[in-house]
């Protein structure tokens, strides 16, 4: 089985680091989380915290591939050989 490959254009690179740019604060909520995590235990962590952290990670996942999480299953069709 093979998969099946099509052009997937990623985003430009200005448009990757208005990205980074804009998501950067979170990277200070991701601190604040592992903070609250080894200092105050896991019973302090607010949802808030865990929502800006999960935005940060898929804002910096696009900033380093160049293309959005893909949420569909990849294609395979059947080769002959």
């Amino acid at each position: 089985m093979t998969e099946v490959t099509s052009k997937t254009k990623t985003l430009p690179p200005n448009v990757r680091i208005m990205i980074a740019l804009v998501a950067s604060p979170t990277l200070l909520v991701v601190g604040m989380l592992f903070y609250t995590l080894f200092i105050d235990g896991w019973q302090k962590v607010s949802v808030s915290m865990i929502v800006f952290s999960l935005l940060c990670v898929l804002a910096y996942y696009v900033v380093i591939t160049g293309r959005p999480p893909r949420l569909t299953k990849k294609k395979y069709t059947q080769t002959k050989n």
